[in-house]
């Protein structure tokens, strides 16, 4: 027996003044992210989903509905654990944030977020899908590092922030999860039984 978590990023987000917007509100899918979730949902459209998982994030919750309207009687649900970093660069200029290698973590205290941090309450939310749908395949829509770091974990990494610069080196088949991406990871319920195993596909 299998359960099967797609691990997906949210589409492109419409954000004229390029700026990292973290867990500011009012962030939604560009015409371009509308496009691209709707690819993902074709390309999931096929797999026996039981249930859609969001972050609270109003451009998650829009791609998780999009994704969950090519399933019969699938109503896309928010999850915390899901969510967007907690980053102290909220507001500041992507183009600031490229040339820091996006890493949004050294030094960072409570309230923002370490990526042990990030990867542990998605870990949970893992732990808590694998009860909840045991041998089913769910959706769950994130955001760029709540993908990162589970691929890292899965492929025997301790999650760092400066890996980030360089994921090709990490498994990862591209530089960083393009917007509507998809992460599988499968795990084998069977006692003793391995995992998670983790692919990554883009579906434009």
């Amino acid at each position: 027996m299998e359960t099967t978590i797609y691990l997906m990023r949210h589409g492109q987000v419409h954000n004229p003044t390029n700026v990292l917007y973290g867990r500011m509100p009012g962030f939604v899918l560009s015409e371009a992210g509308v496009q691209q979730a709707h690819a993902a949902g074709k390309w999931l459209a096929d797999q026996p989903v039981s249930a859609v998982y969001s972050s609270p994030m109003e451009r998650a919750q829009q791609t998780a509905e999009i994704v969950a309207s090519y399933h019969c009687a699938v109503e896309a649900r928010v999850d915390r654990r899901l969510i967007e970093v907690a980053t102290p660069y909220e507001g500041r200029p992507t183009a600031e944030l490229a040339a820091m290698g996006w890493d949004l973590y050294t030094g960072n205290q409570p309230p923002h977020e370490v990526p042990q941090m990030v990867l542990d309450r998605v870990l949970e939310f893992f732990a808590y899908a694998r009860d909840a749908h045991r041998g089913e395949a769910i959706v769950a829509v994130g955001h760029g590092d709540v993908l990162v770091f589970p691929w890292l974990h899965a492929h025997g990494y301790v999650p760092e922030a400066l890996m980030k610069d360089n994921l090709m080196n990490y498994m990862l088949p591209v530089d960083y999860p393009a917007t509507a991406s998809i992460m599988t990871f499968t795990f084998d319920e069977s006692p003793g039984g391995a995992g998670p195993r983790a692919t990554y596909h883009c579906p434009y």
